[in-house]
């Protein structure tokens, strides 16, 4: 293997990662945001991926931690209210 086609492949692998990376740390808002950018590119616009990447996306939306934060399961103590925490 040729050391240029060794780099031309480490390279996109690199940026690779690098994209995935930062799709997994993004936000839903910014991953949105995304591939409604995406969804303007008209050879893009029909790949079925980009919309099961959307509906994961809202899916995930669902579940967010501020949905159940406030929410107490039923008959559950408080921790102030433990005997361990007095």
């Amino acid at each position: 293997m040729s050391v240029l086609l060794q780099q031309f492949v480490v390279g996109a692998m690199v940026i690779a990662c690098a994209l995935f990376a930062a799709w997994r740390l993004s936000t839903a808002r910014l991953r949105l945001r995304a591939l409604d950018a995406l969804d303007t590119w008209p050879f893009v616009r029909g790949w079925s991926w980009l919309a099961v990447l959307r509906r994961r996306t809202l899916a995930g939306l669902g579940g967010a931690c501020g949905g159940c934060a406030q929410v107490k399961a039923p008959g559950a103590e408080s921790k102030a209210l433990h005997p361990r925490h007095r």
